[in-house]
C-alpha cells in the first residue's frame, strides 16, 4: 500500500514540477530548467517503479525526497509573487504622488523635464542649470530662481532680467 502511494507521489510531484517549470515565466532560466529536470527525474523514477520494475522487487522508500520538490515549488511561487509585486510597484511609481501634479495638469507649465544638454530649452522656458554650467546662455532667458532664493547673478555681479539684460536698480542711471 505504501509503495503505491510513494509511486503516485513521485509521478504527481514530477508532473507538478514540470508544469511549474514551464508555466511560471517569472523565475530565472536556471530555476526553470532545474524544475523541469528534477520533475522529469521524479516522474521517470515513479513511472519505472510503478510499471517497469519487476513484480515483488523491494526498494527503500525515502519520503525525504519530497522535500526538494516542495522547496522548488515554493521558490517558484515566491518568484512569481515577487515579480507581481514589483510590477505593481512600478505601476504605482508611475502615478503622481500626493502633492505632485500630473504631467498634463494645467497648473504646471512646460514639459516637466529639462532639455537635454547641448540643446536649447523650449520657447518660454528657462534653461535648467546644471552643475558646472554657466547660469546664462546668450539668446535664452535667464534661469529663474526658486521661491525664496536669491536671483542668479549675471556678468559682473549684476542681477539678470528676463532677457539677460541687467535689471534696473534703484539709484542706477538706467532706472
Amino acid at each position: 500500500m505504501f509503495e503505491l502511494v510513494y509511486e503516485l507521489l513521485l509521478i504527481l510531484g514530477g508532473i507538478a514540477m514540470v508544469a511549474i517549470g514551464i508555466a511560471i515565466k517569472e523565475q530565472s532560466t536556471g530555476s526553470r530548467i532545474l524544475n523541469v529536470v528534477v520533475g522529469l527525474g521524479f516522474f521517470g523514477y515513479g513511472f519505472y517503479l510503478m510499471f517497469l520494475a519487476p513484480v515483488g522487487s523491494r526498494y527503500t522508500i525515502f519520503f525525504y525526497a519530497f522535500i526538494l520538490p516542495i522547496l522548488l515549488i515554493v521558490r517558484a511561487v515566491k518568484a512569481r509573487k515577487e515579480a507581481r509585486e514589483q510590477a505593481a510597484a512600478h505601476q504605482f511609481a508611475g502615478a503622481p504622488q500626493p502633492g505632485q501634479f500630473a504631467p498634463s495638469a494645467p497648473a504646471q507649465s512646460g514639459q516637466g523635464w529639462p532639455a537635454p544638454q547641448g540643446q536649447p530649452a523650449p520657447y518660454g522656458q528657462a534653461p535648467q542649470g546644471q552643475p558646472g554650467q554657466a547660469p546664462h546662455q546668450p539668446g535664452h532667458p535667464a534661469p529663474q530662481a526658486p521661491y525664496g532664493q536669491p536671483a542668479p547673478q549675471g556678468q559682473y555681479g549684476q542681477p539678470q532680467g528676463q532677457y539677460g539684460q541687467p535689471q534696473a536698480q534703484p539709484g542706477h542711471p538706467n532706472a
